[in-house]
């Protein structure tokens, strides 16, 4: 489980997170529903290092992840989020199979020419992407297949907690309704758990097994 303990952050002299409090068990799929800019996305900053508590603290697993002074890099690759935009998130200039090649020899993911080359095209192929999508550039993707190929890059970390942050807010209606299954088959596949960030409280209480409602600064659980 993630849990998040008393948080508050500030930026200047705006307030944003007031003693936020929140558990993310794995497994399933915890719902942050709140209006767009209101400082969801902070929340998702502070679990995945980006930025740094004012106070509060995060934990995984019972072990502390982050406060104000510290971040726990190691245990931190095993939270991966995918962002709202997906071609913001690739190398414009890089094909879309050597970007996750990439990725997984600096990780030291798997062995080999051979290996990473396997792995990158089994990744995705678990994203339900065509081996042949590998050879583009990420501005020969759609918006879809863009964020498949974004989730690709997460997963391959295994992560225990995978962040949906308005992940799916840009994409038309068939095409959020894949992406969604496809992050709950993995998340059934894996045991990770979920977060899914997003101001459309619809497709929160289709998909959400819990959602907490984040508004000024403060989460209630519904």
């Amino acid at each position: 489980m993630i849990e998040i303990r008393d948080l508050h952050k500030s930026f200047g002299e705006k307030s944003v997170l007031r003693g936020v409090s929140m558990d993310i068990p794995y497994g399933s799929i915890t719902g942050l529903f709140g209006p767009s800019g209101c400082g969801k996305s902070t929340i998702a900053n502070i679990l995945c290092g980006l930025e740094m508590a004012d106070s509060g603290e995060t934990l995984m697993n019972g072990d502390i992840l982050s406060d104000p002074s510290f971040y726990d890099r190691k245990n931190g690759l095993r939270i991966q989020v995918v962002w709202q935009q997906p071609h913001a998130s690739l190398d414009p200039m890089q094909r879309v199979v050597k970007g996750l090649e990439e990725l997984i020899r600096y990780h030291h993911l798997a062995e080999g020419k051979e290996g990473v080359q396997q792995m990158a095209s089994d990744l995705l192929t678990s994203v339900g992407l065509a081996k042949e999508k590998g050879r583009h550039f990420p501005r020969q993707l759609s918006g879809g297949e863009a964020q498949r190929v974004s989730l690709a890059r997460a997963l391959a970390l295994s992560p225990k907690l995978l962040i949906m942050d308005e992940a799916t807010s840009m994409l038309d209606v068939s095409v959020q309704a894949n992406i969604v299954e496809l992050v709950r088959s993995k998340m059934k596949e894996t045991g990770m758990g979920v977060l899914f960030i997003s101001h459309d409280r619809e497709l929160l209480d289709a998909i959400a097994d819990r959602i907490y409602l984040f508004k000024d600064g403060r989460v209630s659980l519904r």
